[in-house]
């Protein structure tokens, strides 16, 4: 009886973070510049696999996955890139830079470690970044997230609760020292340009649920400037970190996944 209630136990743990999973990859799909083909994934795959786990998420969530929904039922993809276009603009938007270390970091050399400790991270799990791809760039941030948390359900699965555990330690450390220090404040200032619709859809999702994995991961980032502006950019920095679908650039998927 014990040894079934333990399995029962580690079964629901692996579907929540599957579901966490999908949640992470639905927002970061729904954060790149929506193309026709990753419109087509967000539609066909990355929200379908969410809403039919919503059950297993908080739900504030789940109601804020209904609501994007509905935005995607009817959604025009040029007028979509025009209103991309918009609230990120051709360059580095100060407004809502969706970059970590433009709230992060106040000198170069301070920029240079903490993309340099997002890429240890990310090495550490055997995963390496595209071409032309910011390692701070929020869609990669949670892309890595997506990673771990499929991990973690997989070890619950496969390999026992150990390395499990070890998957949800790193995720509390990255949550920490790098998105959950930034990232809401970025989601509620794209939620303000934005002004309603898809993009006001997608970050007010993003809040929603990073508050609620970082109370889950009992993790405390310490929070970014309130007003990242302060910073000159980095004359590196005058572009859209993304790949060749957007006119101007798009960010596609930041690793190839090893599951």
């Amino acid at each position: 009886m014990t040894t079934q209630l333990r399995d029962e136990r580690q079964v629901r743990t692996a579907g929540r973070a599957l579901a966490r999973s999908a949640l992470y990859q639905l927002l970061s799909q729904g954060m790149v510049y929506p193309g026709e083909d990753a419109m087509r994934t967000l539609k066909e795959q990355d929200l379908p696999q969410a809403r039919q786990m919503a059950a297993q998420l908080p739900p504030p969530v789940a109601q804020q996955l209904t609501a994007l929904d509905e935005q995607l039922q009817s959604i025009d993809t040029v007028q979509l890139q025009a209103e991309h276009r918009r609230i990120f603009s051709h360059i580095m938007s100060l407004d809502c830079p969706p970059c970590e270390t433009v709230y992060t970091a106040h000198q170069i050399f301070q920029e240079t470690q903490e993309l340099s400790d997002i890429v240890g991270f990310f090495r550490a799990f055997g995963l390496e970044l595209a071409d032309r791809e910011r390692p701070d760039h929020i869609s990669v941030e949670l892309e890595f997230l997506q990673v771990l948390t499929y991990k973690e359900a997989y070890a619950l699965i496969h390999h026992g609760p150990s390395k499990a555990r070890l998957c949800r330690e790193v995720q509390r450390k990255f949550m920490q020292a790098h998105l959950g220090s930034w990232a809401l404040l970025f989601a509620e200032r794209v939620r303000e340009k934005a002004g309603g619709g898809y993009f006001a859809c997608v970050a007010s999702l993003t809040e929603a649920f990073l508050s609620t994995e970082i109370a889950f991961l009992r993790a405390r980032p310490e929070a970014a400037a309130a007003d990242p502006n302060w910073r000159e950019l980095n004359p590196e920095d005058e572009s859209c970190p993304a790949a060749a679908e957007c006119p101007i650039a798009e960010v596609g998927r930041s690793a190839a996944h090893e599951h």
